[in-house]
């Protein structure tokens, strides 16, 4: 019976540690992500969303990947940043993103514009 148990905390061991290979591989992906979209290079969302790493308390493993906003400091899951950003940002759940379009440039007031007339 302790051989078994012995065996199953070895595989909890092992699992805990691919688990936490996994998380940090992610981690390590969307921060890169983040870095070259904040340079112009990627979705507009990364400004706004920062991956965190989460860690077991029991282990200090890292254990999962959240996204942040820096907005407004809600936690998201990290499986779809696209979708995370359409929801929480787009959609209005986020009280301190303003999605209203600004415009580029402001037309010239109407007694300034130079209208030609034929006749």
């Amino acid at each position: 019976m302790a051989a078994t148990n012995a065996g199953a905390s070895v595989e909890s061991a092992s699992a805990d540690e691919a688990a936490a290979k996994t998380a940090q591989k992610r981690y390590e992906g969307l921060l890169m992500v983040r870095n070259k979209a904040i340079k112009g290079k990627g979705a507009w969302y990364w400004t706004h969303l920062e991956p965190l790493l989460v860690h077991n308390t029991e282990t200090g493993l890292p254990k999962a990947v959240k996204l942040r906003c820096s907005l407004c400091d809600a936690v998201f899951t990290a499986s779809n940043p696209s979708r995370t950003a359409s929801e929480h940002l787009k959609r209005g759940t986020c009280p301190n993103f303003n999605s209203a379009a600004k415009p580029i440039c402001l037309s010239p007031p109407a007694s300034q514009c130079s209208i030609e007339r034929k006749n």
